[in-house]
C-alpha cells in the first residue's frame, strides 16, 4: 500500500521482515522509555494472529515507522505503533493507523482496543482524532517511570466519519 495523495510523506506499507528488525529496534529505543527487546519483535514476525507492518519511504526505502496489532476473531488489539524521531509530524503515524483501520474493516473487526501512557499527548491526540473513547485507567501500569495506562476503545460500526 502506498499512502494517499495529500499525505505529508509518501510511504509504502509492507509486512515487516527479519532484515527490518535492527532499524525497528532503533526506532523503538528512540520512542519508548521501556523498549521491547529484539526477540519480542522477531517473535511477532511469525505469530499467527499478529499483523506486523512497516512504513518505508517510497524513494529511499528507509523505515520510518512500524505498527503491530493482533486480530482475534472480531476484536483488534494495538500492541505497538512508532515513528522515527526525525519523521514525527509528517503523517506517518496517521497513515499506519489508517492502514490498521482498513485491515480491521476488511477482517470484520467490530472493536479495537489500545493502551497508552497517560503522558503520551501525541498518541492520545491521534487516537482521539480517530474517535477512540477512553474506557478505563490502569493505575501505575507502566514501569520506569511508573505511570497510569489509559485504555481506549473504538467500535467500528460507529465510525462513518473516521479517516481511513
Amino acid at each position: 500500500m502506498v499512502s494517499k495523495t495529500g499525505d505529508k510523506s509518501k510511504i509504502k506499507i509492507r509486512k515487516a521482515r527479519s532484515a527490518d528488525i535492527d532499524k525497528i529496534c532503533q526506532i523503538e529505543a528512540q520512542q519508548f522509555t521501556n523498549p521491547w527487546k529484539q526477540d519480542y519483535f522477531t517473535n511477532e514476525l511469525d505469530h499467527h494472529i499478529a499483523y506486523f507492518y512497516i512504513g518505508e519511504d517510497t524513494d529511499s526505502r528507509e523505515i520510518l515507522g512500524y505498527i503491530i496489532f493482533w486480530i482475534i476473531e472480531d476484536m483488534l488489539e494495538l500492541h505497538k505503533i512508532a515513528v522515527s524521531a526525525d519523521s514525527t509530524g509528517k503523517g506517518i503515524g496517521k497513515q499506519l493507523f489508517g492502514f490498521m483501520l482498513d485491515t480491521a474493516r476488511t477482517n470484520g473487526v467490530e472493536e479495537l482496543f489500545l493502551e497508552v501512557r497517560k503522558s503520551n499527548a501525541g498518541a492520545i491526540k491521534l487516537y482521539e482524532a480517530f474517535q477512540f473513547q477512553l474506557i478505563d485507567v490502569r493505575k501505575a501500569y507502566y514501569p520506569d517511570p511508573i505511570e497510569d495506562a489509559l485504555i481506549y476503545k473504538l467500535v467500528l460500526n460507529n465510525t462513518e466519519n473516521i479517516p481511513s
